[in-house]
């Protein structure tokens, strides 16, 4: 079975008005990272903190869209990138990949792992 992986670009918006979009509805994102239902939780932690602090859900939404957007664009965008770097076919890119892959400091792979364990929930 062949399944191809269809990707959008990601969302500017989440929240419109009385209507708020979650989960894949609001990030759909490529497997490369392994965050599609992270993401979802993450999602529903910070809409459920955003509608305690507001009792307007108009504002709820646009505060849970202000706290989500610029993380899970980057993490939309990052897999996206791993994805197409993994799915390479040309036999002198996938070497090149491969060795510029193996040299990347330790540093750079902690970093990127520091970024995805740095949530913000909002429970300031």
């Amino acid at each position: 079975m062949h399944n191809d992986i269809i990707d959008i670009e990601p969302l500017n918006r989440y929240a419109f008005e009385r209507i708020v979009l979650i989960g894949d509805a609001a990030h759909a994102t490529t497997p490369n990272m392994g965050q599609g239902a992270c993401q979802a939780i993450e999602d529903a932690v910070v809409l459920a903190n955003s509608m305690e602090e507001h009792s307007n859900f108009e504002k709820a939404f646009q505060d849970f869209e202000q706290k989500r957007l610029t993380r899970c664009k980057w993490i939309v965008n990052t897999s996206y990138s791993l994805g197409k770097a993994a799915q390479l076919e040309n036999a002198f890119l996938i070497a090149l990949r491969n060795f510029v892959f193996r040299r990347i400091p330790k540093r750079v792979s902690e970093k990127q792992m520091k970024k995805l364990e740095d949530v913000a929930f909002g429970f300031d």
